[in-house]
C-alpha cells in the first residue's frame, strides 16, 4: 500500500503516530481516549433523545386509547413502551462497554489477511473488514481505503470494538 493510502487511512481513523505508538504498547492513547469520552457522550444525548421521543409518543398514544377507550391504541401504547425499553437497555449497554474501555485502557490487536465483504441488508449496505478471528464494520470510505488480501493490523477498543488505527502488517 502506498504512503498517501496510509495517510488517507491515518486521517479517515482520526490517528496520529502517537495514537499507534500507543495502540502498539497495548493501550489508548490520551487523544483516543478523549475521542472514546466524545463518542460516549454523544451516542448519551442522541439515545436520551431517542428515548424521549418514543416515550413521548409513548404517553401520547395511550391518553388517546384511554380517553376512547381503543384497544389498539393500547396495544399499540404498550409495544411503543417495550420498544422504549429496548432502545434504554442498549443505551446502557453501549454506555457500560465505553466506560469499561475508558476505565481498562486496553487495546485489542485483529492482524493478518484481510477479506473485504459487503453485506446487503434491506436496501442497507454494511462493509465489513474480516481480519485474524474478527470482523470489523467500517464506513465505506475506510471498506474501499483497506485493500482486500492485504496483510493489515488493526487496533481497536476491546469492549466496544470500536476501530482506533490500522496499519499494513
Amino acid at each position: 500500500m502506498s504512503t498517501a493510502s496510509d495517510s488517507d487511512l491515518a486521517r479517515l481513523l482520526d490517528f496520529t503516530p502517537e495514537d499507534l505508538q500507543a495502540n502498539h504498547d497495548g493501550r489508548l492513547s490520551p487523544r483516543q481516549t478523549t475521542r472514546l469520552k466524545r463518542l460516549r457522550r454523544r451516542t448519551t444525548l442522541i439515545n436520551a433523545a431517542i428515548m424521549f421521543l418514543i416515550g413521548l409518543a409513548a404517553a401520547v398514544v395511550l391518553f388517546l386509547s384511554q380517553r376512547d377507550a381503543s384497544a389498539v391504541g393500547l396495544l399499540v401504547g404498550l409495544a411503543l413502551t417495550v420498544i422504549n425499553a429496548v432502545v434504554m437497555a442498549r443505551a446502557v449497554q453501549n454506555w457500560l462497554r465505553l466506560a469499561d474501555d475508558l476505565r481498562g485502557g486496553d487495546v485489542e490487536t485483529l492482524n493478518g489477511v484481510v477479506e473485504r465483504t459487503v453485506r446487503v441488508i434491506g436496501r442497507v449496505l454494511i462493509y465489513v473488514l474480516k481480519v485474524d478471528r474478527g470482523e470489523l464494520v467500517v464506513p465505506k470510505d475506510v471498506f474501499n481505503a483497506v485493500p482486500d488480501g492485504a496483510r493489515y493490523c488493526f487496533y481497536r477498543a476491546r469492549r466496544s470494538g470500536t476501530l482506533l488505527a490500522a496499519e499494513p502488517a
